[in-house]
C-alpha cells in the first residue's frame, strides 16, 4: 500500500533544517571528549586561588565545549520529559506558528462563515500561549536550565585540572 504522505527529504524546509542540524553537529559536536576524559577523577582538584580558576575556565570551557553543550541539551530534554504541561505547550505553540506560517500570505483563512486574517490568527495564538506558558512554568523551567547549567558547567570547569601534557601539544601547535 502506497503512501500519501511527501517524502520528508523532498521538503525544502526539512532540507534547510537539516543542513543547519548537520552544521551544529559537525562544528559544535565535532569534538566531544571521551567520557573517562571528561569525568577523570584523579583531575577534580580544588585551584590554588582565583587566577588558578580563571586559567581552569578559560582551558576547560574550550576543550569541553561539545560535552557542556550535551550536558545543557540533556537539562533540557530531562525538563521536557518531566514537564509533559510546558512539552504539550511548546507543541501547540509550535503546531500553530507552522500552520499559521503554511497559510497563503495576504489570503484569509475562512472557517464556516468566518473570515481569519493571519494578524488575528497569530493574535489568538498569542493570548493562548501565554496563559499555556504561565501555567506549564516556562519561566521558571528557564531559570532552572540556565542555573544548572551555570553550575555544572562551571563547577566541572573550575575544579577540573587540565592536562600538563596536553597543555603543552596545544600551546605549540598555535
Amino acid at each position: 500500500m502506497a503512501s500519501n504522505f511527501p517524502d520528508v527529504s523532498s521538503l525544502p524546509i526539512s532540507q534547510e533544517r537539516l543542513s543547519l542540524l548537520n552544521r551544529f553537529k559537525s562544528e559544535r559536536l565535532g569534538n566531544v571528549r571521551p567520557l573517562n576524559e571528561f569525568f577523570s577523577r584523579e583531575r577534580f582538584s580544588k585551584p590554588n586561588g582565583m587566577g588558578d580558576v580563571a586559567q581552569r575556565l578559560s582551558y576547560n570551557l574550550t576543550h569541553f565545549q561539545s560535552n557542556y553543550i550535551i550536558v545543557v541539551l540533556g537539562l533540557l530534554v530531562y525538563c521536557l520529559i518531566t514537564n509533559l504541561w510546558l512539552t504539550l505547550t511548546i507543541l501547540f505553540l509550535m503546531g500553530g506558528l507552522n500552520f499559521i506560517r503554511k497559510l497563503p500570505p495576504n489570503e484569509p483563512f475562512v472557517f464556516h462563515e468566518y473570515v481569519i486574517t493571519q494578524k488575528k490568527m497569530y493574535t489568538v495564538l498569542f493570548c493562548i500561549s501565554v496563559p499555556l506558558l504561565w501555567i506549564s512554568s516556562a519561566g521558571s523551567t528557564i531559570f532552572w536550565i540556565v542555573g544548572a547549567s551555570a553550575t555544572l558547567v562551571l563547577g566541572h570547569a573550575a575544579l577540573f585540572r587540565p592536562d600538563i601534557n596536553e597543555s603543552f601539544t596545544t600551546d605549540s601547535q598555535v
